[in-house]
């Protein structure tokens, strides 16, 4: 590729970044250059994170993708991270280690070949598992690891008619059960009760606090991030990082929420002081019973030491905390939410399992 190629390639790229930004091309293609040299930044991240606007503290402390990547083949290596990815082994386990989840209901596996308890490979061994459970409030989603909720389906009430059943959704609409499993594993857990207080915020969703947790070689664990991620209005999921959800902070110490962002796009975020639905106030409000919550997180990360740092999906019920998944892997988006980088925590906790593993 001669000079003039690869001066239209970079322009081509950097064109919308410059009407983005407002700044001169050659300063962001110079500026790019550094963080992609020095923090391993993609020109995705670059823009989406608005790094060329950003101060020098989140700079720094911003945890890019390859960052991560190195990390991660300690912290939470290939043989282990299968754990958190298929969420029925997760579930699995999880349960047998003595970690709250919502009860499994039934797993479909198109390939599994057998009938056996909650496990079936057709539609019509699910469907006679879950009317023999007698769950009418449930939620449905695949099995293998998505993003953002993609592919869950929850379920208010379980309608039979005609022969077949029908999930009906949070505003009323009706779904053929068939139609949710397909070619693709697939479980199906009870529907979680979550506090009157977490409901307040969005009804029609799950609203869950991701509380991030680094395990360490002495068995001690540190809480390097948290906050909330809530849905909007007839959302079957709280969405984080996809767009068209609600994200507090949450002082990992105290439980008081701040920050509070709509995260419509990457191009459209906006600071918020009430939900956009239900007029709910975001910021100031102090989580129930934190305390309870984060030693409880800190515990069952040492029931599983074989994943070093994990992102928790939690739902926060009168009974306490209950797990709804466990991230071996989670994209940098959170640290939009929460407004600053986290690569010196996971750099530390990395660094310490380093020194251990080579002594």
């Amino acid at each position: 590729m001669d000079v003039l190629n690869i001066f239209s390639a970079v322009k081509k790229s950097f064109f919308p970044l410059v009407k983005k930004s407002g700044k001169n091309i050659l300063w962001l293609l110079n500026d790019y250059l550094i963080l992609r040299k020095v923090k391993k930044v993609s020109l995705t991240e670059y823009s989406n994170f608005r790094l060329y606007d950003r101060d020098s503290s989140f700079r720094e402390n911003f945890l890019s993708y390859r960052q991560a990547c190195i990390y991660w083949k300690i912290l939470n290596p290939d043989s282990y991270a299968n754990i958190a990815r298929d969420k029925f082994l997760s579930h699995l386990l999880l349960e047998r280690v003595g970690i709250p989840m919502p009860r499994l209901i039934a797993y479909y596996h198109p390939e599994i070949g057998v009938k056996e308890g909650l496990t079936g490979h057709h539609y019509e061994h699910i469907a006679d598992i879950i009317k023999q459970s007698g769950f009418k409030r449930f939620v449905v989603k695949p099995s293998s690891d998505s993003a953002h909720g993609s592919g869950v389906t929850v379920c208010h009430n379980l309608i039979e008619k005609d022969g077949d059943l029908y999930v009906q959704k949070y505003d009323g609409k009706e779904i053929a059960l068939k139609k949710l499993f397909g070619n693709v594993p697939m479980l199906v857990e009870e529907l979680v009760e979550q506090t009157h207080q977490f409901k307040k915020f969005n009804s029609s969703s799950i609203n869950t606090v991701r509380v991030m947790t680094c395990l360490y070689p002495d068995s001690s664990v540190k809480v390097m991030a948290t906050f909330m991620k809530i849905g909007r209005n007839g959302s079957d999921v709280d969405n984080a990082g996809s767009g068209g959800n609600v994200d507090c902070v949450i002082d990992t110490i105290t439980g008081e929420t701040h920050g509070a962002k709509q995260f419509n796009s990457w191009d459209d975020i906006r600071k918020i002081e009430l939900h956009p639905d239900s007029g709910e106030k975001l910021n100031g409000v102090a989580i129930r019973n934190w305390d309870e919550i984060i030693e409880s997180l800190k515990k069952y990360q040492t029931l599983i030491p074989q994943i070093k740092i994990i992102g928790w999906d939690v739902a926060v019920t009168d009974k306490g905390p209950v797990i709804i998944e466990i991230n071996n892997w989670w994209d940098t988006t959170g640290q939009e939410f929460i407004d600053r980088g986290w690569a010196p925590e996971v750099r530390d906790c990395y660094e310490a399992w380093k020194h251990s593993l080579n002594r």
